[in-house]
């Protein structure tokens, strides 16, 4: 088996994931960033986006999450996400998340640039849960 980190995945309501994994992939404030076992010891902020992980039980399984930003502390031998929303595919309701996002896409389009973060975050918070929604389960 090869070398694994431990991974909590955590929202103020649940514990999404926990267990062992070969690296970790993070929407990281200031860009994608990767995470192995025996990384240095960081923390950074996360943005919107798609948190990914190769679950480490020799079967190569992925697992993804949309997340809407949060922190992630890395140690040698563990990361922790803490974030307020975590969600897999089957948490994802396709249908009307494409419905908000043509409202996101709408709302943006009116705002012409100006003041328009939260259109911004809505539109990237869709996209991110649709790229979850659809990808292959692995």
């Amino acid at each position: 088996m090869a070398a694994s980190v431990d991974l909590d995945v955590i929202t103020p309501g649940a514990v999404k994931f926990q267990g062992k994994v070969e690296i970790v992939v993070a929407p990281g404030g200031a860009g994608d960033l990767a995470a192995l076992p025996n990384h240095a010891p960081m923390l950074t902020t996360l943005r919107i986006g798609v948190l990914r992980a190769t679950v480490a039980d020799g079967e190569k399984r992925r697992i993804e999450f949309a997340v809407n930003g949060g922190f992630m502390q890395i140690t040698p031998a563990k990361c922790v996400v803490l974030t307020d929303m975590a969600l897999s595919a089957a948490d994802i309701n396709i249908d009307a998340v494409q419905a908000e996002a043509r409202r996101a896409a709408e709302s943006l389009a009116q705002k012409h640039g100006a003041n328009d973060v939260s259109e911004r975050d809505a539109v990237a918070w869709a996209a991110a849960q649709l790229e979850v929604a659809r990808a292959p389960q692995v």
